[in-house]
């Protein structure tokens, strides 16, 4: 029973020796070993405190009276590994937050506090003009998408006038139009994580090449959930490995609440403008900086806008319209009513 009791405190303060990897074990377990050899040779020990040493945190001290120093570092190891992959999904929800806001959608642009962050670093003068972001397409993908997330360039009615525009011509030299996450893009982004999760895994006690034994595969299921989830919802085809990370493996999960979640949660980002709902594979840091828009809030926008557009595009369904990508993931679409919509998507 007392070794249990000790497990469990172990357990309950293993988080402080997960970010302090360098405890010293030996520190912590001199007066188990004094004890132990007093044992075998019947000599009493006079009992020394222990005092910190490097790399040792003090609320790991007072284990050493009750919990062998091995139980308390593989209780350390464990807790390291739990929380490898939450860490890490917070980190990559916060660079796809931030990448999305500020680069895709020009935010950087508009933040004084940001454009003052830049003018520091390229040692810029007072009043210089700081060199502004373009968002590699984003914005273009946005103006080209309708509120049923079809694109413009597959309206009839619009497309033909539409392909004239500069902002159309911009996307024509990516078959993909700015929604992929082709191999050069997984890697910008796998080279954006460095900066955050290089120091953190560090802290937590992973070395370097483990952190990339972490990262790498973390990056790949990223990029799987959005090569097959983004193309897709906007009417463009499955991404294959010669351009990227493959859509196939998680095609057939489209019809999960998982998915589902995320194709409405970024039919709100599109309905409300790009001013909201930034995470599109990895939802968290919406909800931490109040700039995530529930349904309710979007849904009559969208159902005033779906209207007008059923009233003017063609009642008949084509093969492999926006229709049949919505239905794959089976998101209803509410009036302000409440009442189910169902869209021609034509």
């Amino acid at each position: 029973m007392a070794r249990f009791s000790a497990l469990v405190l172990a357990l309950s303060l293993a988080s402080a020796s997960a970010f302090a990897p360098s405890t010293s074990a030996r520190a912590l377990g001199l007066q188990l070993n004094a004890r132990s050899n007093a044992r075998v040779t019947g000599t009493p020990v006079r009992s020394t405190p222990l005092a910190p040493t490097k790399g040792t945190t003090m609320l790991a001290l007072p284990l050493a009276n009750v919990v062998d120093p091995a139980v308390l570092n593989k209780a350390a190891t464990i807790t390291r590994w739990v929380l490898a992959g939450p860490v890490l999904y917070a980190l990559m929800s916060v660079n796809e937050y931030f990448t999305h806001r500020y680069y895709q959608h020009t935010g950087f642009n508009k933040s004084e506090f940001l454009q003052s962050v830049a003018r520091f670093f390229l040692r810029l003068k007072k009043g210089e003009p700081v060199p502004r972001v373009g968002g590699g397409g984003h914005v273009e993908h946005h103006a080209e998408t309708l509120d049923d997330m079809s694109l413009k360039l597959h309206d009839d009615s619009i497309g033909g006038r539409w392909r004239t525009t500069a902002a159309a011509k911009m996307l024509d030299s990516d078959p993909y139009r700015g929604t992929a996450f082709t191999w050069l893009v997984t890697g910008i982004m796998t080279v954006q994580m460095l900066p955050t999760t290089l120091p953190v895994f560090h802290l937590m006690g992973f070395s370097l090449a483990r952190t990339f034994q972490i990262l790498i595969p973390g990056m790949i299921i990223h990029a799987l959930i959005w090569n097959a989830l983004h193309p897709h919802m906007h009417g463009l085809p499955d991404v294959p490995i010669s351009v990227g990370v493959p859509s196939w493996p998680m095609a057939g999960l489209r019809k999960t609440p998982y998915f589902k979640w995320l194709y409405m949660n970024h039919e709100g980002h599109h309905v409300v403008g790009g001013q909201g709902n930034y995470n599109v594979a990895c939802p968290l840091t919406d909800h931490l900086c109040g700039t995530y828009v529930p349904q309710s809030e979007w849904r009559p926008r969208q159902a005033a806008t779906l209207a007008t557009l059923a009233a003017r595009k063609a009642p008949d369904v084509k093969v492999g319209s926006p229709q049949e990508l919505a239905a794959s993931f089976d998101t209803p679409v509410q009036s302000a009513e409440g009442a189910a919509l169902k869209p021609n998507l034509a």
